[in-house]
Formats: C-alpha cells, structure tokens, sequence
C-alpha cells in the first residue's frame, strides 16, 4: 500500500513539474533555453545602444552594417518591431558574395550601402511593437516592413497532447519574406532564438545563429 501512495505522489509531483515547466517557457520565452534576463537600464536603451551594450558581442557585425549606412536613426526610430541578427547571419551574406571554394568572408565595407540599407529594412517593421502573445493571438498577419516588403508573421507552438492540458512545446514567432520575382531568390523564414525583448523604441526578436542577413535577396556574385 505504501509503495502505491509513493508512486502515485511521484507522478503528481511529475505532472506538477511538467506544468510548472510549461508555465516558464510562456512567460519567460524559452526557445533555445535561455531567457533575456534584461536589467531595467537595458530596457531603457534605443536599439544601436543596447546592441552594442552587448557583453557577448553577438550583434557586432549589425552595430558595424548600421554605422556604415548612418541607420542609426533608423533603428532608434520610436514603435518599431525590429528583428536583431547574430554575427552569423551576418557572414552568411558575406559568404555569399564569394562563392568560391574557400567562402573567403567580402568586407561589409566592400558591398554596396544601398544593398546593406535594403536588407537591413527588411528586419524592421514600423509603427508597431508585435510581441509573442501579439502574434500567437493574430496567428497569421501580414505586415510591411520598412523598406516595403511584405513580411508574413505567425505565432506557433504551445501545443498539448490529445487529452492533456500538459504543454509539450515552447510558444514562438517566425517571419516570412514573401517572394518577390525578379527581386527573391527564394521566401526567407526566420526563426527566433529569444523573443520579446524590450528597448526604449522597440521589442527585439534575436535571430537564429542558422538565419541569414541575406534574408532570401538574390545577389550579384563577386568573382
């Protein structure tokens, strides 16, 4: 009889955790298994300052991308959602202006500002701040983004097995580029590795290390 209460308060005690879990990963935004942990001074920065605040220096190829096209003031604008991009997304678009066997990186400084501005713009979403909760309550909802591409934006994830209310997946946001002929090589998905956050002018979405700054524009190769 014992043993029986002890098995049957081991699998409450499991199912207590399980659900505490799920509680986490809403409200702390788990996806890569790291939370944002920003200080309220963080929270007060524009987006240049708090990039560059970065003490891991993950965004330090975009901090270089804004400097060289005077963005700044384009992504310290007020009520923007603004879709930050590691240091690898980054190469990736200097990769594939070398498209040669050894992926020799092309200098930032060596592709032209006007290409740099564009892509830029098309991890900026104007005059609204679309955090998670927003987008897994729109579900899917276009939006055009600074530079006037058409950005397709979905909540997802959070899902639960057939007879439980046990959550088994963590909620996220992906994006979409839709394909423009002639413009896009391919539709671009970015997926998100910490989600909602927050600066003095906009709400952050960090960027996949496998995502591209490239986001899907066909190039002009340099040989």
């Amino acid at each position: 009889m014992n043993k029986l209460i002890s098995l049957k308060t081991a699998i409450l005690l499991a199912a207590g955790a399980l659900l505490i879990l799920a509680s986490c990963r809403k409200n702390d935004y788990y996806v890569d298994g790291g939370l944002s942990r920003q200080s309220e001074e963080e929270k007060k920065m524009p987006v240049y300052d708090f990039l560059k605040s970065r003490s891991n220096h993950m965004f330090d190829s975009l901090v270089k991308i804004i400097d060289l096209t005077d963005a700044k003031s384009v992504v310290n604008q007020a009520n923007i959602t603004f879709f930050a991009a590691p240091n690898n997304a980054v190469m990736r678009l200097q990769m594939n202006f070398n498209p040669d066997d050894r992926q020799a990186l092309r200098p930032l400084d060596a592709i032209g500002k006007d290409t740099l501005l564009k892509l830029l713009g098309r991890f900026i979403i104007p005059n609204v701040q679309i955090t998670l909760e927003q987008a897994l309550k729109d579900k899917q909802k276009y939006y055009k983004a600074l530079n006037g591409d058409s950005l397709f934006i979905y909540g997802k994830g959070g899902g639960v097995n057939p007879g439980s209310s046990i959550q088994t997946s963590a909620f996220f946001l992906e994006y979409e580029h839709v394909k423009i002929p002639g413009v896009d090589s391919i539709k671009f998905t970015g997926s998100i590795q910490t989600h909602n956050m927050i600066t003095g002018n906009a709400v952050v979405h960090v960027l996949t290390n496998g995502s591209s700054f490239a986001a899907g524009l066909k190039q002009k190769y340099f040989r």
